[in-house]
């Protein structure tokens, strides 16, 4: 039994080319022989399925989801209860099946996963194809991975609270100014304390500026002439060459560019279809894997929404992207997911947020 579950099945045969078996010679016989071996070898193994802890659901066909009657394992980011049951989508099942973690039932018939594809996906309130597979490949890859919708309500309670930067700017604030602080109730932790103290010689430099700003030229003027004229020549020396430096980088960077010219120039332009522009949508929402504490009912901030699109679809404009982004209520980046017909998947990121500066010098 050890050396059946152990053993190694791997081919040690070269066939370069289709031949008839009339052409074959001993060793490739042998080759062939040893080949069918294996592979008789491997399929003989029993495979073994834990009952147990596999969930398992009838399929509703009027309303296109799952009511499950046996759950085993965490549900964390899949389903949803009401006073009925509990359930689950039909491209959650899906995904489930494929983990062999569900067993759906369909007037008492186990559903097989080509099934499944068939019955689950399509529909006018499921997903399509393009979209479960950005769905399965995001889950896969450990993100959380939910439905847009418009009106849910997210955990915004840890966006509320100030930044370690912060804290440290504001302690500092008010020990120079020698006012209580009104933030008592926001401390600096003690693990923060090296940061403290940068904020704080930080805000002293700048301090020392503004209220003396000629001190920097005036200490300037105080050294001697041969060594301001030697520091003259070697700062205009060294900015030439970083001027000069930094003209090559950025001429090396844009030699990679594939420049794509417009057509709109040359060609009228063309109106876009209204049903594209009314399938123009929001998919899903993409949360971090960090979110330990994922709630599906209250989920934090999505660190992207994502769009779906077949890749023989036209490239979105920038404009269509810009309305999508200004539709949220909490404005979040955008992703969009180009599935071409094999199913692979290529990735977009735009983020049209302001870049806060940082006010650490």
């Amino acid at each position: 039994m050890v050396k059946h579950h152990t053993e190694s099945y791997e081919v040690h045969a070269q066939f370069n080319k289709l031949v008839s078996l009339a052409d074959f010679d001993e060793t490739r016989k042998a080759d062939l022989e040893r080949m069918k071996d294996q592979l008789r070898c491997l399929l003989s193994q029993e495979r073994v399925s834990k009952t147990d802890s596999i969930s398992e659901g009838v399929w509703e066909n009027d309303h296109h989801r799952i009511r499950l009657t046996k759950v085993e394992g965490k549900w964390q980011s899949f389903g949803y209860e009401d006073a009925s049951g509990m359930y689950v989508e039909s491209y959650e099942a899906l995904f489930l099946m494929e983990m062999n973690r569900l067993m759906v039932k369909w007037n008492g018939v186990a559903v097989s996963i080509e099934q499944g594809y068939s019955l689950f996906l399509g529909h006018p309130e499921t997903l399509t194809l393009e979209e479960y597979q950005v769905y399965s490949i995001l889950v896969r890859s450990g993100y959380y991975v939910l439905r847009y919708d418009p009106v849910r309500k997210y955990c915004t309670a840890e966006l509320d609270a100030p930044s370690a930067e912060e804290r440290c700017v504001w302690s500092n604030l008010y020990k120079m100014l020698n006012q209580p602080n009104p933030r008592e109730d926001v401390l600096v932790m003690p693990e923060e304390v090296k940061l403290l103290e940068t904020v704080k010689r930080s805000m002293q430099k700048y301090c020392r500026l503004i209220r003396n700003p000629s001190s920097n030229s005036e200490e300037s003027c105080n050294e001697p002439a041969y060594k301001k004229h030697k520091s003259e020549n070697a700062s205009s020396s060294v900015e030439s060459s970083d001027g000069f430096r930094k003209i090559e980088q950025f001429r090396r960077m844009f030699d990679r560019f594939d420049i794509v010219h417009s057509l709109n120039e040359a060609e009228p332009l063309v109106k876009a279809d209204p049903a594209e522009e009314n399938s123009l949508q929001l998919v899903f929402d993409l949360f971090a894997t960090e979110s330990q504490t994922f709630k599906k009912s209250l989920p934090p901030l999505p660190i992207a929404r994502i769009i779906v699109r077949r890749s023989s679809q036209r490239m979105l404009t920038f404009g269509e992207l810009q309305s999508l982004y200004r539709q949220q209520q909490a404005p979040v980046p955008l992703m969009l997911m180009l599935v071409s017909d094999s199913l692979s998947v290529h990735c977009f990121l735009y983020d049209m947020r302001r870049i806060q500066r940082n006010i650490i010098a």
